[in-house]
């Protein structure tokens, strides 16, 4: 620990209080330069105060930092990256409207005599980028990015500054398999090579198990677990982050709901045939009622595109649906809300709630028209039917305060509430479990799973990056690759017997297709 200290980024007796609530309780830390320093724990567990305060966006009530063994005071984050101190925020923080070479250099222009040296940050840049491996434009806006090639963009800006320590919380999130991958080996090279120390904050245990040297598990403001990788098991973990033993815990690649699985029914909800939009080259697939369809595929594979199609956002140029066998097709998300179609988006904080409403108005806004008579808003009726509605789906926290403050589990399940509550034929999830902690994530497939067999007049569309949580919650899988869904129906039990047979398989498609196209 002594030679930790000498060269790392500590925080000692670390506590942080807003109002009433003790978000950081006596927190130790210590990230060592030549390692990756994993921190996990539940959504609230106290995680993204702990990187604020590290990275001087934040001041503690108690507790010092220490940088090299000698005490250090951070005014503001400027302080912190003068120090030597990097940070990415799960909340992208780059600008949209300027070009990756811009974005790079902002602050820290290459100049001489006042006269901006052009060429020499473009050749800089695209030296960056060559070292990521993104085949990317250093002049393309990053407003027209993809989320995940903003997220890799933003940790490779990161990178090029003087830095010491790396802060990352949650880096994965939008990410692929591959990509996750290759930023994991990356991340691993930067620390051994360079002597980098590097925090980073996740939920997935499997990647921070792979990578870290260290973990460290909070539990409401509190160390629950911290120590060399090689001296925990992931049950050690699961435990401290829950708090409860591993036997009350649910199983990755198993089902996340107790009984069996739902009768197999007959009953046809969704047929696609030839489906054309701008982006989607074609789709076919069919559906049955009771059951949970998982769509996988690469990132730009168009499954996410595919949903918004269905919810007349991505306009079709061809082909034909059929919902419960009647003709459908959505101009837009009311009219599709109107035949029983809802969409639960992928980034929630962008456009899946209003974040200074509380819970129950966000419930409500889609039918409000429920609780108005006469003009007038019945504001008694409509906060019991919203205040039901969230107890269906345990929503925990202040629903009574703003959207904003409540945690990312909850959140992602306050949309659920309102998801249900527009009674849905068909109920379309794009990521559902992005950047909810593991006890949130098995809450919301135990919610998933009893939506489905709750009814044979509903099908639940799940889209996951995670091939586990497909496995876990899909009674079908289908596979979209380059735009192309070919409808080919795949058992999730037969996939879960052969470790990354579905992510090998998703590849290996998308390969196909592009040798194919080209």
């Amino acid at each position: 620990m002594l030679m930790e200290a000498k060269s790392g980024l500590e925080a000692i007796e670390v506590t942080k209080v807003f109002g009433e609530v003790t978000a950081l309780n006596r927190v130790s830390l210590t990230v060592a330069s030549g390692e990756i320093h994993g921190l996990i724990g539940h959504n609230g567990a106290g995680k993204s105060t702990l990187l604020r305060v590290l990275a001087g966006a934040m001041r503690p009530e108690r507790g010092r930092l220490k940088i090299a063994g000698r005490d250090t005071f951070f005014d503001g984050p400027a302080d912190a990256i003068r120090a030597g101190i990097s940070t990415v925020y799960q909340e992208l923080s780059l600008l949209p409207n300027l070009t990756v070479i811009q974005n790079t250099f902002l602050g820290a222009e290459m100049t001489t005599a006042g006269v901006l040296q052009r060429r020499a940050m473009e050749r800089e840049t695209r030296q960056l980028l060559a070292r990521f491996e993104l085949d990317l434009d250093p002049f393309s806006k990053l407003a027209d990015l993809g989320i995940a090639q903003r997220q890799l963009v933003e940790i490779a800006v990161a990178v090029h500054r003087n830095m010491r320590f790396l802060l990352l919380d949650e880096p994965t999130a939008s990410l692929e398999i591959a990509q996750i991958q290759r930023l994991l080996e990356w991340l691993r090279s930067l620390a051994q090579r360079e002597k980098v120390g590097i925090l980073l904050v996740g939920h997935k245990l499997n990647e921070m198990l792979a990578v870290s040297d260290r973990i460290t598990a909070l539990i409401d403001g509190r160390v629950a677990l911290s120590g060399a990788v090689n001296s925990m098991t992931r049950a050690d973990l699961i435990a401290a982050i829950t708090g409860k033993p591993i036997g009350q815990q649910v199983s990755k690649g198993e089902r996340t709901i107790q009984g069996t699985i739902a009768p197999h029914r007959e009953k046809l909800a969704l047929t696609v045939r030839g489906l054309q939009t701008l982006h989607l080259t074609r789709v076919d697939l069919t559906a049955r009622a009771g059951r949970v369809l998982g769509l996988y595929g690469l990132v730009g594979s168009g499954r996410s595109r595919f949903l918004r199609s269905l919810i007349g956002v991505e306009p079709l140029v061809g082909g034909s649906i059929s919902l419960f066998d009647r003709p459908y097709r959505a101009k837009s998300p009311r009219d599709a809300a109107r035949s029983g179609v809802v969409l639960v988006t992928e980034d929630r904080k962008k456009d899946g709630f209003i974040p200074q409403l509380d819970a129950g108005l966000n419930v409500a806004l889609p039918v409000l028209k429920d609780f108005v008579k006469f003009e007038w808003l019945r504001r008694g009726l409509m906060r019991r039917d919203t205040s039901l509605a969230l107890q269906q789906v345990a929503v925990k926290g202040n629903v009574d305060g703003p959207m904003v403050r409540l945690s990312g589990g909850n959140q992602q399940k306050v949309l659920f509430a309102r998801a249900i509550r527009q009674q849905p034929k068909l109920l379309l999830l794009d990521e559902p479990t992005k950047g909810v902690d593991i006890g949130a994530k098995g809450e919301i497939h135990r919610i998933i799973r009893r939506l489905a067999e709750g009814s044979d007049e509903v099908l639940v569309v799940v889209v996951s990056s995670e091939e586990e949580e497909i496995l876990a919650v899909a009674d079908d899988i289908v596979i979209f690759r380059a735009g192309v869904c070919d409808g080919i129906v795949y058992d999730p039990a037969t996939l879960r017997l052969r470790e990354g047979s579905l992510r090998s398989l998703a590849w290996h498609q998308e390969e196909v297709e592009k040798r194919v196209v080209s």
